[in-house]
């Protein structure tokens, strides 16, 4: 997006250094966009070839849009092909710039001031935990003065104050402009979830990372990457593609390892679970406490001895919080500092979010996981904090993978005491079928319960329930609304928890 209060530069200047097809004019940028729909006057609009278009062919829209110039792909054949024909259809200012895809993030960055050079940026990859550390390490920096935003999955804000995005990494533009806006809402510290997709298409380029994280690499998007070692390649970029002062890495995991052996510098600051007296770990877990609230995970540091007390549950999510006390420690936080950051960290709304139910009712644990693997996590997580009997209210989505439907329902059957089975987000499927698909997972279908409407199933197991009893509602996490047929109707697991246990649930 242009942001209208931005100072001109001169499309000489904002290319300057850069390999173009042909000589940069002289004129006036007071915009610069990707997209053609975002167009106005005295926008640049920047042609990068994609994956199912090319914005050469958009050219024409922007131009009549009032587009200054149009920058595309001089190394990009197709785009070659096309501006010589768009020349003579349309008068405009065309400028080919070498490698664009390359060298757009770094443009875009340019036209915004260079907004990361003026922050602290720390860039968290890897397949499970980014949103999570993201979400702690802001909430960390937060407590001990810092003003510290976050770009992710969850959308871009200051201190998890989020508004939602369609991409967890965004395009270069919208990102140098959120950027921007961090920088002119005077923020020291940017926490920003970087994608493979993104790493892969440049769209990270300009950022001037400070620091970067690696939670872990399992196997994801080899649809995209094509292989295993194309996206340990893709994530790799993070870590040797920029000019770093710290690699937080978790030394656990491969991935981890091998991106220790090509440091090995420094800059490195590894963190483990399972590392011992003798190894070379900067940060290891100590011990881990269960709680009633969470978790108190006490950990080694170069500091000495911490204790993170947390609402957090589950063995990854110790991975998390120790991914979190490593990158305070790579930010240069003082004893004092680290420990006052680490008392109180709460998780993700509706990611493994426990409502304590006191004394005289059952607990509860909303849930973001609706795949089979998710679900066993979820529950083996929730059984460690469960005294009594372990429930799960549990749905599929509708006019989405059925072939997963049996695994879950064979998931919950299998880890959990009590289940009932009820509508996630049905769409125009019959939510009859949804259900007997997950019923025909299990062993002793005819144990489990079937509530149709899911506030009502909650309500029934959070009342059945004993105190000591764990119910885990799972799916929607912190969705707030359900799609039934056509229609989106205002629905909060989180809400109806809250409701029914009387807690709050900010």
């Amino acid at each position: 997006m242009a942001i209208e209060t931005m100072p001109g530069i001169s499309l000489v200047d904002l290319l300057a250094g850069f390999t173009t097809a042909e000589p940069v004019p002289r004129v006036d940028v007071r915009g610069i966009v990707s997209n053609s729909a975002q167009v106005g006057p005295g926008i640049a609009f920047v042609a990068l070839p994609g994956i199912r278009s090319n914005g050469i062919d958009y050219a024409i829209d922007a131009v009549k849009a009032g587009a200054v110039a149009v920058i595309y792909d001089a190394s990009d054949d197709y785009a070659c092909q096309r501006v010589p024909l768009l020349r003579k259809q349309i008068k405009a200012v065309w400028v080919g710039v070498e490698q664009l895809e390359r060298a757009n993030g770094f443009i875009v960055s340019r036209f915004f001031g260079d907004p990361g050079k003026a922050m602290t940026v720390v860039g968290v990859t890897g397949t499970d935990g980014k949103t999570s550390v993201t979400h702690l390490l802001t909430q960390a920096l937060t407590r001990i003065g810092r003003r510290c935003a976050s770009i992710g999955t969850l959308g871009h804000g200051i201190g998890n104050q989020l508004t939602p995005d369609a991409l967890t990494t965004p395009d270069a533009v919208s990102l140098q402009s959120r950027l921007f806006e961090f920088q002119q809402q005077r923020c020291d510290t940017v926490v920003m979830e970087v994608s493979s997709h993104a790493l892969e298409q440049y769209r990270v380029n300009g950022c001037d990372f400070d620091f970067a994280v690696l939670t872990n690499l399992g196997r994801d998007h080899l649809d995209y990457h094509g292989s295993e070692q194309a996206y340990a390649d893709a994530k790799a970029r993070l870590f040797h593609d920029f000019e770093l002062n710290g690699r937080i890495v978790n030394a656990d995991d491969d991935f981890g390892q091998r991106l220790c052996r090509e440091v090995n510098d420094d800059s490195l600051l590894r963190y483990s679970m399972v590392a011992d007296d003798g190894s070379p770990v900067e940060v290891r877990l100590l011990a881990r406490t269960l709680t009633d609230a969470g978790q108190n995970i006490r950990a080694l540091t170069p500091l000495g001895e911490v204790t993170a007390v947390t609402a957090l549950i589950g063995d990854f999510n110790v991975a998390n919080t120790l991914a979190c006390i490593a990158s305070l420690v790579a930010l240069g936080l003082d004893y004092n500092q680290l420990d006052l950051a680490i008392k109180d960290l709460k998780p993700i709304p509706g990611r493994m979010e426990m409502f304590n139910g006191g004394r005289d009712r059952a607990s509860a644990v909303v849930d973001f996981a609706h795949t089979e693997q998710a679900l066993r996590a979820c529950l083996v997580a929730s059984r460690q904090h469960t005294r009594g009997r372990l429930w799960c209210v549990f749905g599929c989505g509708g006019d989405r993978d059925p072939g997963k439907r049996p695994g879950m329902g064979r998931a919950v059957e299998e880890l959990a005491d009590r289940v009932i089975v009820t509508d996630d987000n049905p769409r125009t499927e019959a939510a009859e079928k949804i259900v007997a698909d997950v019923l025909a997972g299990m062993q002793r279908p005819e144990q489990a319960s079937v509530v149709h409407n899911r506030q009502a199933a909650i309500e029934y197991a959070l009342a059945e329930a004993a105190p000591g009893d764990l119910v885990v509602i799972a799916g929607k996490g912190h969705e707030q609304e359900q799609i039934i047929g056509n229609e989106r109707r205002p629905f909060c697991d989180r809400h109806v928890v809250g409701q029914v246990l009387q807690v709050r649930h900010d």
